[in-house]
């Protein structure tokens, strides 16, 4: 599975607001519940589960929240920007102000890992990292993910 074939408009969300770690994954996981089909709760669960096994943050005020998920049947990606940073205990102690959030069938481990991989290899890019942080809407963020994946042959 290729990241630009993932990522899609409806699915990134601007504005969020949260505290901490879980009122982030919550605001998250409120908002794309529906269209997965699958109770928020649920998703927040397994969200915060992975979460206390070790943080998802990768720096830079970035953060990769992901888990495996019953009931659905294909990888989710969404991303979430928040308004102020979230206190996601970042090695680099920074807040996280965008969220990459992966969740993937307990069937296809091999895929979700791809996935992982992909997000992290273009965010290890400080100029790209830049221009997700300056987007100023769902299309230009899309846009800009959808090229530095294609810069990285994903």
């Amino acid at each position: 599975m290729k990241l630009q074939q993932l990522i899609h408009a409806e699915r990134v969300h601007f504005g969020l607001s949260a505290s901490d770690v879980v009122s982030a994954l919550k605001a998250s996981a409120e908002i794309f519940s529906n269209d997965l089909g699958v109770p928020a709760d649920e998703i927040v669960r397994a969200l915060v589960e992975r979460e206390e096994l070790g943080s998802t943050a990768v720096g830079h005020g970035f953060a990769i929240p992901h888990c495996k998920l019953q009931g659905i049947s294909e990888i989710y990606l969404a991303i979430a920007r928040f308004t102020n940073g979230v206190d996601f205990r970042a090695t680099d102690g920074k807040p996280v102000q965008m969220m990459f959030i992966v969740l993937s069938p307990p069937d296809q481990p091999a895929a979700h890992l791809q996935v992982l991989s992909q997000i992290a290899r273009v965010l290890k890019r400080n100029e790209f990292r830049e221009q997700l942080l300056r987007a100023g809407n769902e299309e230009e963020l899309v846009a800009a993910v959808r090229a530095a994946a294609e810069v990285e042959g994903l």
